[in-house]
This record gives C-alpha cells, structure tokens and sequence, in this order.
C-alpha cells in the first residue's frame, strides 16, 4: 500500500453518524443532506464529514446530496452494542489507514507504538491532514469498535482486540 492509497479520516465523532443513522430511518430512509442541516441548525460543511464518515463506514450513501440509509447501515440500528462494535471494526478494517496501523503494529513486539511514532507516520502518509485530528479521530473510532486503545499515561497506541 503507497502513501497515495491512504486516505484521511474525517474529523467527526461515530455518535454524530450513529444519529444521522437514525435520523434517516425515522424518515424513511432518505433525506436531502441540506434539509437535514437546516432541520437540525447544523453547519453543511460539519454534516458532510458526518455523511462522509457514515459512508466510510458502508452505513450511508450519498447520491446527489442526499443521505440513503444502506442495508448495513440498517443491520447496525438493529443490532446490540456489542454486535454494533464488531460491525464498525469490520468496516475500519476495510479502511486504508487502520490496515495501514493494523499491519503496522502486528509488525512490532508487543503490538504497540508511541504517539509520536504515529504521528510522524500520519504525517507522511497524509501530508495536507492535521496529525493530531487524524490521530485523535482514529483513536476514538478505534476504542468504539475495539480494534485500538491509548495508554495516555505511556502514550502508547496499541491493538486493542487483535
């Protein structure tokens, strides 16, 4: 995998896509991403990371503007939470940055690495992109789903559920 195949993460917490998920079943399954904004007195710009980290996720498409709730996206409403956990860690690990970091860290002893060694490879691989949000944003999506931890104490980024 090259750097160019890499791509950034938007800067968008998983409870704002689990509730643009329900938000689009209460109505039917479809609603035009500018009507959602306004309905909800939320900035475009903030709703379209949240539409694209719910499509990263297989959760969403996004045809035309609109927001269409996909069959996966569905079977994550259904489910229990820790169903819920194993359907987004399966998706994260379709994603090129957590392959990336899961190959990364089966690489290493004791399946870990410090926060400035991630950093500096977010930097590398994602030059235009902020590390510390790309870093921050993979952590949380990460602990949600189990695939990944941070020991703050240590700053160690770790496999979590590997």
């Amino acid at each position: 995998m090259t750097a160019a195949s890499i791509y950034p993460l938007p800067d968008c917490a998983l409870t704002l896509v689990f509730g643009l998920l329900e938000l689009l079943e209460d109505r039917g399954g479809r609603e035009d991403g500018y009507k959602i904004a306004r309905d909800l007195h939320f900035n475009f710009g903030d709703l379209l990371k949240v539409m694209k980290a719910a499509e990263i996720l297989g959760f969403v498409s996004t045809p035309a503007g609109d927001a269409v709730l996909e069959p996966l996206g569905k079977q994550f409403l259904d489910a229990k939470i820790n169903e819920r956990k194993l359907l987004v860690r399966e998706q994260l690990k379709k994603h090129s940055l957590f392959s990336y970091f899961i190959r990364l860290l089966h690489g290493t002893e004791d399946k870990s690495l410090t926060k400035e060694t991630v950093l500096g490879h977010l930097a590398m691989l994602l030059p235009s992109e902020k590390p510390e949000r790309q870093f921050s944003t993979m952590v949380n999506w990460g602990r949600f789903a189990e695939l990944f931890g941070y020991n703050k104490d240590e700053d160690r980024f770790y496999l979590d559920n590997e």
